[in-house]
């Protein structure tokens, strides 16, 4: 059913990225479903700002994997665990690994539950590692994690887990071999 919605923009150029927007959400293929879960992740998650900061392998950040990135891909905001090494020149990106609330259907090498209240957020009580998921994000996706109001955190999990997380990402790329030697 079609509805006719009425957009105050600011700019030129914004009045024809709104109409461009218009075209896609009409035709309603994995493109407009897309756009769909961002706008939906916009008035329910919390946005990342983007880090100032290199984090350290062990941080504990929230990630938007949104527009980018498609299903079977992660597409929602979600927890990731920080798994590169700090670098003395920093480029911006993070190898990250997700965090889901979820337990997986067929729990695999490449997955680990993290203790109990690792996820500082009620929704991540129980939390897993998904080492198959693992990904580079640019530093404009990731942010510390909104607890209460204006209060951020960026925890960080001991040396174990992110040797488990590690040993996750390994398995997941088919070199479980390399991991008898820890």
């Amino acid at each position: 059913m079609a509805k006719a919605v009425t957009v105050v923009v600011n700019q030129d150029a914004d009045e024809q990225v709104v109409q461009s927007l218009a075209t896609i959400l009409r035709r309603n293929d994995p493109l407009s479903r897309q756009l769909r879960d961002f706008s939906q992740a916009i008035q329910e998650d919390q946005i990342p700002n983007g880090l100032q900061f290199q984090p350290k392998p062990g941080h504990i950040l929230i990630c938007h994997f949104g527009l980018g990135f498609q299903v079977p891909e992660n597409v929602k905001t979600r927890p990731v665990l920080v798994i590169s090494p700090h670098q003395r020149q920093w480029t911006k990106l993070c190898l990250v690994v997700p965090i889901s609330s979820k337990i997986p259907d067929v729990v695999r090498p490449y997955h680990f539950k993290l203790p109990k209240g690792t996820v500082p957020t009620a929704k991540y009580e129980e939390s897993w590692l998904k080492g198959d998921m693992v990904v580079a994000v640019g530093a404009h996706r990731l942010d510390r994690i909104r607890t209460a109001g204006r209060k951020y955190v960026s925890p960080r999990v001991s040396d174990e887990i992110l040797k488990e997380a590690r040993r996750c990402v390994l398995h997941s790329g088919g070199m479980h071999s390399l991991t008898i030697h820890w």
